[in-house]
C-alpha cells in the first residue's frame, strides 16, 4: 500500500468515526429535544443528524412526530415515508401514536397505512411454512453434573446486560439450548404431540409450544447465522447461510445487549399446540407459563457456566419474524442474549 492511499485509508477511517459520533449526537440532542415538547429544536436537529448520515427506522419516526407535533406535516410524511422503505412494519405503532394524531386528516395518511400493508403483506407470504431441511449439525452432549449448586445459582443469577465482546463454545452453546428445551426423557413411539419424549422445562399437558432458534455471531466451531433447534434430536438445522446480526439488532431496536453478545436464543410459540386442548386459556396463560419455565432454566444454567443473559420482549414482531425466518404460524416472545462475563 502506497503512502497516498494509507493517508487516504486514515483520513476515511477518521472521517467515517467523526461523522459517526456527531450523527449520534445530533440524534441524542434531537431525542431529549423531543421529550422536552420543543418540536421544532428536535426537528431541526433530526434534519441536520440526516445531512450526515441516513437514519434508521427508529429515528426516521422520532422525527416524524417532532414534525408532526409542530405542525409541519409535509415533513413527518416524509420522514415517514422513508422509515416504511426502510423497513418500518410496525402499523400498530402509527394507528396508536398520539404524536401522530394530526396527521389522521390527512389522505397521505390513509395512502401510507395501505403502503404499510402492503409490506407486511409480502413479509408474511415470504415465511415459510415449515421448517426447511437445511444442513444440520450435531450437538455436544449435555453434561448432567456441575460444581454450582441449584441453590447457589439462584441465589447469584442475575440479568446480565453488558458482556465480554469474546466468543462462546459450542458445548456452552450446547448446553443452554438443552437447558431450555432438550430432552431430558426420550419416549419410543411417542405420541406426535410430544415429539420425541419430556423436556428439561414442564409444559402444561406436555405440548411443548416453544421453539427455540440460536442466532450465532461469535462461536467456536459454528459459522455465524440462524439455526432452528431440533430440541428432539440436540441439533441445530441452519435457517440462513448469512450472518444477519445487524438486522438481528436491529429488529430488537438496537439494545445494548446485542452490542457484544456472542449469541442469542430466540423464543417462538406455535400457539395452536395448546389451544386445540385448553382453548383461550391455553393463550392467555399456558404459553407464558411454558416460556417463564424454559427461560429461567436458561438464567441457571448460564450462571453456571459463568455467562451472562436478560431476557429481552421489546422488539418488532414482524421484522424478528422476518430474520429469524420464522414459520407463518409461530408467534415470538422472547429473546434471550448471550455472552461471557
Amino acid at each position: 500500500m502506497s503512502k497516498a492511499v494509507a493517508v487516504f485509508v486514515l483520513i476515511s477511517c477518521f472521517c467515517t468515526a467523526v461523522f459517526a459520533q456527531e450523527y449520534d449526537q445530533l440524534v441524542l440532542e434531537a431525542s431529549n429535544k423531543l421529550l422536552a415538547s420543543d418540536y421544532q429544536a428536535s426537528l431541526e436537529l433530526y434534519r441536520q443528524a440526516f445531512q450526515v448520515e441516513d437514519g434508521n427506522i427508529f429515528d426516521l419516526y422520532n422525527a416524524a412526530c417532532a414534525a408532526a407535533l409542530c405542525g409541519n406535516s409535509d415533513a413527518a410524511f416524509m420522514y415517514l415515508e422513508k422509515a416504511v422503505n426502510s423497513n418500518l412494519i410496525e402499523k400498530q405503532w402509527l394507528e396508536e401514536d398520539e404524536d401522530l394524531v394530526n396527521l389522521h386528516s390527512d389522505s397521505r395518511w390513509y395512502t401510507l397505512l395501505a403502503a404499510m400493508d402492503a409490506r407486511v403483506d409480502s413479509v408474511l407470504a415470504s415465511l415459510p411454512e415449515y421448517h426447511p431441511e437445511g444442513s444440520v449439525v450435531a450437538l455436544p452432549q449435555p453434561r448432567l453434573s456441575s460444581d454450582v449448586s441449584v441453590e447457589e445459582a439462584m441465589q447469584n443469577r442475575r440479568s446480565v446486560r453488558c458482556y465480554e465482546d469474546s466468543p462462546l463454545t459450542i458445548a456452552e452453546v450446547s448446553q443452554l439450548l438443552w437447558s431450555a428445551y432438550g430432552l431430558s426423557y426420550p419416549v419410543e413411539n411417542a405420541p406426535d404431540f410430544l415429539r420425541g419424549g419430556l423436556r428439561t422445562a414442564p409444559s402444561a399437558g406436555a405440548l411443548y409450544p416453544l421453539e427455540l432458534y440460536l442466532v450465532a455471531r461469535n462461536v467456536t466451531d459454528l459459522d455465524p447465522g440462524i439455526y432452528w433447534y431440533k430440541s428432539e434430536t440436540h441439533e441445530l438445522v441452519r435457517m440462513t447461510g448469512e450472518d444477519c446480526w445487524d438486522e438481528f439488532s436491529n429488529a430488537g431496536f438496537n439494545q445494548l445487549h446485542f452490542e457484544t453478545a456472542a449469541a442469542a436464543i430466540v423464543y417462538s410459540a406455535i400457539f395452536e399446540r395448546c389451544t386445540e386442548k385448553y382453548g383461550d386459556r391455553g393463550r392467555e396463560r399456558y404459553v407464558c407459563m411454558d416460556l417463564g419455565h424454559s427461560a429461567e432454566n436458561v438464567y441457571l444454567q448460564a450462571y453456571a457456566l459463568k455467562i451472562g443473559t436478560c431476557a429481552i420482549g421489546a422488539f418488532s414482531d414482524l421484522a424478528l419474524k422476518q430474520v429469524i425466518r420464522m414459520t407463518r404460524i409461530e408467534v415470538p416472545l422472547y429473546i434471550m442474549p448471550l455472552g461471557k462475563v
